[in-house]
């Protein structure tokens, strides 16, 4: 017998919208300060068209990794939910494919924090200019401890800034308007550029929407608090859509503001320095920005990236804990306080060694980082529901949509170079 649950619930409470300022700010990072720069080299009618896809894309999809946690029979985590459908492989696959999603997002906040001080130091600050390995240490370094002398006072100081932060990053934009240009809109469409520019934006819009990374948790929360799985999903349904939304209108009007008030330059100095926008404009000799607004920018996409750090990198390290502990079938086996300190002392190096190498953020985030983040988030929930009967009934009527979509992120960025 086919069972429908119902979508009728109650509306959304304190925890509720706990909730979706925690997703929201873990999608609020990295993304949303490069994403600006893609854009400025994309054109708008790109901008204008992903725009008006992206939002259920990102429900969608997200909405699918909560529903697969969330009705799973047992309490559970996203891997546990797939070992109990899929068995223990798939599950291992799984955890593979989300420590890869979010090792590469450290990646790039670890490169992104380096030469947004560095850029600030020599340019803001007028100091010599620092070793890039030493300085890549350092600020490494100095995350890491504060991590580890206090993981949890960490977290919640985190969490108290990204208020101010949401706040900061929709000043900035608000402030941008008087500078907007908008001879954007008389340039000339043409469908090859067009569908050139498509290509190598979406991957770099994908990895700005998503908070994949805290998916699971919700689902999990969720299903534990009403052990009901039909209440548990919709409320988790509820969440993901709100944040949905939300996240569309802050990251977009983000774009469209910084996007028309972004000049030629600012796109040089962004790619040749391998900075987000915020920095970028703060070095642009032409911006016609007040003074104490050139030192403000930097420091707004410092918090940016320093308060998501933090969080991407205690996922990042459980993942790694993980692995280990399955590879070397040692669960129990190891306290846990030792593989904590391995595990970041792996991860540590491992930042350390490709921050200093300074791979281009948006090369990574468009080859690498967004290509992952659609094989966990887009593909897998689309397979599941199709193939576990016990997911058949949360299947979407745009499932085939969002696997493309997942498809063509993965391919997005070769085949927009190719173009």
């Amino acid at each position: 017998m086919k069972v429908k649950y119902r979508k009728k619930g109650r509306g959304v409470n304190n925890i509720d919208r706990g909730w979706i300022i925690t997703c929201f700010g873990t999608a609020v990072g990295a993304g949303i300060l490069f994403l600006p720069i893609q854009a400025g080299f994309s054109g708008i009618w790109s901008i204008i068209f992903l725009t008006a896809i992206i939002f259920p894309i990102t429900y969608i999809s997200h909405r699918g990794i909560t529903r697969i946690v969330a009705s799973c029979p047992k309490e559970t985590d996203i891997v546990g939910a797939v070992e109990n459908d899929l068995g223990s492989t798939a599950g291992f696959v799984v955890s593979i494919l989300y420590f890869s999603s979010i090792v590469t997002i450290c990646v790039g906040y670890a490169t992104g924090l380096t030469n947004l001080i560095n850029a600030f130091l020599v340019n803001q600050l007028w100091f010599v200019s620092i070793h890039r390995p030493l300085l890549t240490f350092i600020i490494l370094s100095v995350m890491t401890l504060f991590l580890l002398s206090n993981e949890k006072m960490m977290l919640v100081i985190t969490s108290i800034l990204t208020f101010p932060l949401i706040l900061l990053l929709f000043g900035v934009s608000i402030y941008m308007i008087p500078h907007w240009n908008m001879s954007a809109f008389h340039s000339q469409f043409i469908l090859k550029d067009f569908v050139k520019n498509t290509f190598l934006l979406l991957p770099v819009l994908v990895f700005s929407m998503n908070f994949s990374p805290v998916c699971s948790v919700l689902g999990s929360f969720y299903r534990k608090k009403y052990g009901n799985n039909d209440e548990a999903i919709k409320m988790s349904d509820k969440v993901v859509k709100w944040n949905s939304i939300i996240l569309l209108f802050f990251i977009m009007f983000f774009v469209f503001s910084l996007f028309f008030s972004i000049t030629p330059n600012v796109l040089v100095i962004a790619k040749e320095n391998n900075l987000d926008a915020l920095s970028a404009i703060a070095l642009a000799t032409e911006t016609s920005l007040e003074k104490y607004f050139v030192y403000i920018l930097p420091m707004i996409a410092f918090l940016a990236l320093s308060s998501s750090y933090f969080g991407h990198f205690i996922g990042t390290r459980e993942g790694l804990s993980g692995i280990i502990v399955r590879l070397f079938n040692c669960k129990g086996k190891v306290n846990p306080s030792k593989l904590k300190i391995i595990s970041t002392f792996l991860l540590f190096i491992l930042l350390w060694i490709l921050a200093v190498s300074n791979p281009s953020i948006l090369t990574s985030i468009s080859a690498l980082s967004a290509p992952i983040i659609a094989m966990y988030a887009y593909l897998m929930p689309v397979i599941m529901m199709r193939k576990v009967p016990r997911l058949r009934i949360y299947r979407s009527k745009l499932a085939a949509f969002v696997f493309i979509m997942g498809i063509l992120t993965m391919v997005g960025y070769i085949v927009g170079e190719i173009i």
